[in-house]
């Protein structure tokens, strides 16, 4: 019987084994972040889909929501910049060896992730913007 608290205490008690156990620390490297703007520009390279040269001669309704529609993807990837420029000072920061693992972790989930879901919603965003930014284009007459 001793045997079996002993075992338990070992292997299911968390609480006391919290620094025996391995928690692996989520990789964040410069490759994550390229990846992140790769495909951020991806879809924004579409706008010169948009509006080309020549086109704002007649400001119709469908010119300006266009006009305003580049402007707004302006802004959403200045935002975007903005998103990589911290990522890639708190990636530096995350793979500093003075930091902990315990640290890495939490900075992981309170500090990386949401900048990260963040720049997910800007995206989605820009393809909102995109979408209807092209049916407009349907209707201009150049």
């Amino acid at each position: 019987m001793d045997y079996y608290l002993y075992n338990c205490n070992q292997v299911c008690d968390v609480e006391n084994n919290i620094g025996e156990i391995e928690i692996p620390v989520p990789v964040f490297t410069m490759e994550h972040i390229t990846k992140i703007d790769t495909n951020y520009k991806l879809y924004l390279s579409q706008v010169h889909d948009i509006a080309g040269p020549g086109q704002y001669n007649n400001l119709s309704v469908p010119i300006v929501n266009q006009m305003n529609d580049i402007f707004e993807l302006n802004d959403l990837f200045m935002e975007h910049v903005l998103y990589i420029e911290r990522l890639t000072r708190q990636m530096n920061e995350y793979n500093s060896h003075d930091i902990g693992k315990l640290h890495q972790i939490q900075m992981y989930f309170r500090e990386i992730l949401p900048v990260i879901r963040k720049d997910e919603n800007n995206l989605d965003e820009v393809l909102r913007i995109l979408s209807i930014a092209i049916q407009w284009t349907d209707y201009v007459v150049v």
